[in-house]
């Protein structure tokens, strides 16, 4: 049943992925789409619950109103670095170091919840994770790296890594019966949802380029929060079930390797051998980890 849930968990993983990378492609505007995202993410998260998000903060704990706010501004916070690092750094660096976030919940995983069951195998599916990130996403040959623009990549790795740990721990810590983990996600959601329309309305007020306001990010904002939605219902699921230190690992390398292969089948990508042998390792690491469950 844990596999299962954890190849549900990558499909939606890989749904919301795909919609980002369209909205890449079509140049459509960001922000807008990625606040509608969590808008729509917000409003799937009270028809679960059967409740409104302002009835609910009566009822969470302060705890979780605390790790709502916190783990909402990291969501949005995540988005602008990488925007800017991804102009500055690279999006290869940018995407390899946002992957590789994974060995800070796995860490904390080991070492502070005390998920140290298959150790050696776990470790060296994560190693082997790590490698396959480099292989496919950092395309050194074909970008330039600013050294001075490094802290910017290395940032997107620290918060990217805040995430997830923060997300786990919640989930061990402060869920419970009077505090599902429906009310978390509200308050995540609803905190990325309001710093999200302010960025847009600063924007307009600034009437900065591409600003204006068009169906499209409506559309794939809407299908990315679907996506978004089911995919943190299913971490919280996963890590409650399995612990940080399978999930990450197997949900970053599956997802490395699966839009890298869709990208090469659907969006007419080219892989070098080096790619490829990257895919290659990614499944190994995907394989060892999985033995662990």
């Amino acid at each position: 049943m844990n596999t299962f849930y954890l190849i549900i968990h990558i499909l939606f993983a890989i749904g919301m992925f795909l919609s980002l990378k369209i909205v890449n492609s079509k140049n459509i505007n960001k922000y807008q789409a990625i606040t509608i995202n969590y808008i729509v993410a917000l409003i799937l998260t009270s028809i679960s619950y059967g409740e409104s998000p302002f009835a609910s903060i009566s009822v969470m704990s302060r705890e979780l109103i605390y790790s709502s706010l916190w783990v909402g501004f990291l969501f949005i916070f995540s988005f602008v670095l990488m925007s800017f690092s991804t102009v500055k750094a690279g999006i290869g660096i940018t995407t390899a170091l946002n992957k590789m976030a994974v060995v800070i919940p796995v860490m904390v995983g080991i070492l502070y919840l005390g998920q140290n069951e298959w150790l050696v195998v776990k470790i060296i599916g994560i190693v082997l994770a790590l490698i396959s990130f480099a292989l496919v996403l950092f395309k050194g040959n074909n970008e330039k790296v600013n050294i001075k623009s490094l802290y910017l990549p290395v940032s997107v790795f620290i918060v990217s890594g805040l995430i997830d740990t923060s997300m786990e721990i919640v989930n061990k810590k402060y869920i419970s019966i009077e505090n599902p983990q429906e009310l978390f996600l509200m308050g995540i959601f609803a905190t990325a949802s309001i710093i999200g329309v302010l960025t847009i309305i600063f924007d307009m007020s600034k009437k900065i380029k591409g600003s204006r306001f068009t169906w499209e990010p409506l559309i794939w904002g809407s299908i990315m929060g679907v996506f978004n939605f089911l995919v943190s219902k299913m971490i919280l699921v996963n890590v409650g079930l399995m612990g940080g230190s399978v999930v990450f690992p197997v949900h970053n390398a599956s997802v490395v390797m699966l839009t890298a292969l869709a990208g090469v089948l659907f969006f007419k990508e080219r892989f070098s051998l080096r790619q490829w042998i990257g895919v290659a390792v990614a499944i190994v690491s995907v394989v060892l980890i999985a033995t662990t469950i």
